[in-house]
């Protein structure tokens, strides 16, 4: 996004967190994002006529995409003083708090994202047989993880460390593909479109169960708090993932310079 086009995006919803990295995906990266979004009774994205006139063509209206979550991000009253709801970066940081992902204040969006999803994919291991386990570990390495121990008995405030400090590349990728995928199974009944190779689709298969217990048993400790929770739980889990898939597709093309 430019910045001439930015003065009119701020005035109909613009985040610096969100904003630039939704202008970058495509339809299809969108649709769960939207999907979320729609699906809440309380939502006015639905009702909107450049929704109406223009989905599924979700790239027409990023900002429209970006104010309405946003508005999820705190209550009306909030919202109202605020006047544009509640910063992306806020609602990351609050939906790490939820999940309980051990974070800082001072952590960039990005680094709260990951923490996210290694959270979700932990919690959820617990719930993982022993075999789902191993394969899980042996993708792992294969994307560069050398010091993961997924196995039963192992402490998940150890595998929680494990993953945390080796976050990055392939390895930050693949977490986000297979917890974005399990949430989008759960919530909206289909999976995300991308392509991978068979060893990285078939642990997306076995493991969407897992993680759909374990977001459905996070969303069950916060329902009391908030129905929106089940709005920004997945919507961040999701975008998590289209940060690193954004960032892995720039390491990629510098690759091939």
């Amino acid at each position: 996004m430019d910045e001439k086009n930015d003065t009119g995006a701020a005035e109909r919803g613009f985040d610096p967190d969100l904003s630039r990295l939704l202008c970058g995906c495509k339809n299809d990266e969108l649709e769960p994002l939207v999907a979320y979004i729609v699906n809440a009774e309380t939502n006015s994205l639905s009702t909107s006529d450049i929704y109406k006139q223009n989905t599924p063509n979700h790239s027409a209206y990023v900002p429209e995409i970006v104010s309405e979550f946003r508005a999820f991000g705190g209550n009306s009253i909030v919202n109202l003083f605020r006047g544009s709801g509640v910063p992306y970066a806020e609602i990351a940081r609050d939906v790490a708090s939820k999940l309980k992902a051990g974070h800082d204040k001072t952590d960039p969006v990005e680094e709260v994202e990951r923490k996210v999803l290694v959270k979700v994919l932990v919690d959820s291991i617990a719930k993982m047989s022993a075999d789902e386990r191993q394969s899980l570990e042996d993708q792992f390495r294969k994307a560069g993880a050398k010091n993961v121990d997924l196995s039963v008995g192992v402490p998940s405030g150890v595998m929680l460390a494990q993953l945390g400090v080796q976050m990055t590349g392939f390895l930050a990728y693949q977490v986000g593909v297979i917890v974005a995928n399990a949430v989008a199974k759960l919530v909206v009944g289909r999976g995300l479109t991308l392509a991978a190779n068979a060893a990285l689709t078939r642990v997306i298969g076995v493991l969407v169960g897992p993680i759909g217990w374990a977001v459905t048993g996070a969303w069950t400790a916060v329902d009391l708090a908030g129905p929106a929770y089940r709005v920004t739980i997945p919507a961040v889990c999701h975008i998590a993932f289209l940060r690193q898939a954004r960032a892995r597709a720039a390491n990629r093309t510098l690759e091939s310079v």
